[in-house]
C-alpha cells in the first residue's frame, strides 16, 4: 500500500496549476519578413526587430504594434491553453482550473511573431 503512495504523492506535487507552474510574463521574438528593422510595442514595453519583447501572461489579447512606414500597424499573438492547465483540472478540479482561468495563467502565446512589411 505504502508503495502506491508514494508514485501517487509525487504526482501531485509534480502537477501544480499553472498559476503556480508558470510565469507572469512571457517573452516573444519579433522579425519583420523582409529583416527590415523596425520598433515595436506591446503592454507598454518597447522593442526593435530583430529582438524580443515581453508581454503580461493575463489571458488578454496581445497585439504587436509598428508605426514603420510600410509594415502592418498590428500584428496579433495567436494564443492557446498551455498543457499544465489540463493536469490541474484533471488534479485540482473546479478550484484550480477556475483559478488558472480568472488569473490568465491558462493561455501560452505564441513564441514568435513576424510583422509583414512591404519590399
Amino acid at each position: 500500500m505504502k508503495y502506491s503512495i508514494i508514485p501517487a504523492a509525487a504526482l501531485v506535487m509534480l502537477s501544480g496549476c499553472a498559476s503556480i507552474m508558470t510565469s507572469d510574463v512571457q517573452t516573444i521574438q519579433v522579425t519583420t519578413n523582409t529583416g527590415k528593422v523596425v520598433e515595436v510595442s506591446a503592454d507598454g514595453n518597447q522593442s526593435s526587430t530583430p529582438g524580443s519583447i515581453q508581454v503580461l501572461r493575463d489571458g488578454q489579447d496581445k497585439v504587436i504594434r509598428t508605426t514603420a512606414a510600410g509594415c502592418a500597424a498590428e500584428t496579433p499573438v495567436k494564443k492557446e491553453v498551455t498543457p499544465v492547465f489540463f493536469g490541474n483540472v484533471i488534479i485540482g478540479g473546479l478550484f484550480g482550473s477556475t483559478t488558472d482561468a480568472s488569473t490568465g495563467k491558462m493561455w501560452d502565446y505564441a513564441d514568435s511573431v513576424e510583422i509583414q512589411c512591404d519590399n
